[in-house]
């Protein structure tokens, strides 16, 4: 698989996954419990996808060099590292959050939903960013 095929996967899986997460909490906040499950799964299932093109495509090609200079590179970087960090924490709490709907443990779901959204929403919306800054901005 080319090394564009894999990065369009990526951006393709993460954007949904991000949208799925937005409908997720958005269905959620009516009371349509069955909706937001859904599109939690979707968005979950679709981080999942993200993850293995996007280590694929690491692992094939490496990494792109960003080329912007000066105040872009501060941009980026100011962006890139919060993103790492966040991603990291991203995978174990959506993980917990799905171990606590499973179990029904409502409360505890909620209240850690409340952190975890903003998280991977983050993760999701500076992940759009850093590939626009390395894939489509020209310097």
């Amino acid at each position: 698989m080319s090394q564009q095929t894999l990065t369009l996967i990526t951006t393709t899986t993460i954007v949904a996954s991000g949208l799925s997460l937005a409908l997720g909490w958005y269905f959620i906040r009516r009371k349509k419990v069955t909706i937001h499950r859904n599109f939690m799964i979707a968005a979950t299932a679709l981080a999942g996808c993200f993850l293995v093109a996007y280590v694929s495509r690491w692992y094939l090609y490496g990494s792109k060099a960003f080329e912007g200079t000066g105040g872009w590179r501060t941009l980026y970087l100011g962006i890139l590292l919060p993103h790492i960090l966040l991603a990291m924490t991203v995978g174990p709490l959506a993980l917990y959050q799905i171990y606590l709907a499973v179990r029904g443990r409502n409360s505890r779901h909620r209240r850690f939903g409340r952190i975890t959204v903003p998280i991977w929403l983050f993760v999701a919306a500076s992940g759009w960013a850093i590939y626009y800054l390395l894939y489509v901005k020209q310097f």
